[in-house]
């Protein structure tokens, strides 16, 4: 069963879930079962109607004005091998997955954790890992008013239209494919029976399948392969071209000199026409 926690304000579901988890050790630690009170909150979901402090990946601000927008954390069990650019990956599958099963957009991905829909960015996904879990965070913007965002999003962010029911049945969707997709068993690659796929009380939730079929669900729907692009680490800027996304989820660039690279980290932006 998931268990959601919904909040009319936060600084930030992220910080609120690591709050949380931190409590629950501490409590443990103090009643001499630690694992038992962190594994109980695996699988939990912290939303908020809003955020005074919404952020993205490298730092960014996440603007979250509230309304019908979704702001969303999930603690789930930490994967043995870690990899942001693979627990994201699976969470925009998700997204995406969610978003077609219960309406009528055709979402894609733009490398690492951006969810376009007419071109534009629709919905950020922010992985955080901490020693006891991951904290996948998700805001997807929804019923924003035409000129209701920032000067500096105009043009690049947008919105998604739902009804009451609509936005329901995404939420519900959501919440049970997240865990379907990002857990501790997908993320090493590893695979299992059918009929074990339901959530488990201690919250490991067992996969779809393995790994590949993750990354080609992402490959499947990324809106920048083929394309020019311009990479941003730190303060240099090389322009490149997108050839692939690579088996762990980084993206495979060819630079003007020849060279190629697998990018785990950094920025990207879109130099040809917008994506769609």
């Amino acid at each position: 069963m998931i268990k959601i926690l919904e909040y009319d304000q936060l600084d930030s579901t992220n910080d609120e879930a690591k709050r949380l988890v931190r409590a629950a050790k501490i409590h443990g630690t103090a009643e001499q079962n630690e694992g038992d009170a962190v594994n109980r909150l695996y699988g939990s979901v912290i939303t908020a109607r809003r955020q005074n402090a919404g952020r993205g990946r490298m730092g960014k601000s996440f603007f979250s004005p509230g309304g019908d927008s979704i702001y969303a954390s999930f603690i789930l069990p930490l994967p043995e091998r870690p990899a942001e650019q693979l627990i994201t990956a699976a969470a925009a599958v998700a997204v995406c997955e969610a978003l077609e099963n219960t309406t009528a957009y055709k979402p894609g991905i733009k490398w690492v954790n951006d969810i376009i829909v007419g071109g534009k960015k629709v919905c950020g996904i922010l992985a955080e890992t901490i020693p006891e879990a991951v904290i996948l965070g998700i805001g997807v913007n929804i019923n924003i008013e035409d000129g209701g965002l920032p000067e500096e999003l105009q043009g690049i962010a947008g919105s998604l239209r739902m009804n009451e029911k609509e936005k329901d049945d995404f939420f519900s969707a959501l919440a049970e494919k997240v865990p379907y997709y990002v857990s501790s068993e997908k993320t090493v690659g590893s695979s299992c029976d059918a009929d074990k796929r339901a959530d488990k009380r201690d919250g490991s939730f067992c996969p779809a399948s393995d790994i590949s079929s993750v990354i080609n669900a992402y490959r499947k729907r990324s809106v920048i392969i083929g394309k020019s692009i311009l990479v941003v680490q730190g303060d240099k800027k090389r322009p490149a071209a997108a050839l692939g996304i690579a088996d762990d989820g980084a993206l495979i660039v060819k630079y003007e000199d020849g060279s190629t690279e697998n990018l785990r980290a950094g920025e990207i932006s879109v130099m040809d026409a917008a994506v769609t």
